[in-house]
């Protein structure tokens, strides 16, 4: 009797894309709501500014967890290059899908809007977004030095100053440093009232990408 239940590992990976999709959506719109509540509206941040941030650190997520997962030992270009490709065969018929009506009220219907959901499509395979999560992926350009995350943390986050350099330093630190200054939530003059919103925008990110990586580890063939 066949294993209705039988774990099919290539069916699993290709849902890879569409959870990319489904995350980086709901991460970067929760973030940007956080920042439309401390008032900003837009006046001091570009919504498109933060989509495409989140998007370039999760295609990096996504990349650098399938690597590990598939156990690639090439050189880095190589494992980027290899995990780049895979998502740009699929994610075109994920964001077709988007489309589709009964998916597209489902979406609404969860409170995203058609503002969200239209840069997620031109986000997600744009050049630009894989230029970055290139970047992220080998740390290279991403112009945050560790004495900028060391900053951040004493002013923002002092548990983690226990972090080590080579902790402080990794592509997540930077992330949302980089975040934070696209943000402008440091440009509100009274601390006492921005620093709340500024700890839930930081939540907010780290969590969108502790479950980024989850949800690839959870669907990618063990090695």
């Amino acid at each position: 009797m066949f294993n209705l239940f039988k774990r099919d590992p290539v069916r699993e990976k290709l849902k890879i894309p569409a959870e990319l999709f489904s995350v980086t959506l709901a991460g970067a719109s929760n973030a940007c709501n956080i920042l439309n509540g401390a008032s900003l509206n837009g006046k001091f941040f570009n919504r498109e500014d933060i989509f495409a941030e989140v998007c370039g650190a999760h295609v990096k997520i996504v990349i650098a967890t399938m690597s590990r997962m598939e156990g690639f030992v090439g050189f880095i270009e190589e494992r980027f290059d290899k995990g780049a490709q895979f998502l740009l065969e699929n994610l075109p018929g994920v964001l077709n899908r988007m489309k589709e009506p009964k998916v597209l009220n489902g979406l609404k219907s969860q409170g995203f809007t058609l503002t969200d959901l239209a840069l997620m499509e031109q986000l997600l395979i744009a050049d630009k977004t894989f230029n970055l999560a290139a970047s992220y992926y080998m740390g290279m350009e991403l112009d945050v030095s560790d004495e900028d995350v060391l900053d951040y943390v004493r002013k923002y986050n002092p548990k983690l100053l226990t972090l080590s350099s080579e902790e402080r330093s990794n592509s997540l630190s930077a992330y949302i440093v980089r975040c934070v200054r696209l943000s402008h939530l440091e440009d509100i003059p009274h601390k006492e009232f921005m620093i709340p919103f500024l700890i839930r925008f930081n939540d907010t990110l780290v969590q969108a990408a502790l479950e980024m990586e989850q949800n690839v580890e959870k669907l990618m063939p063990k090695s």
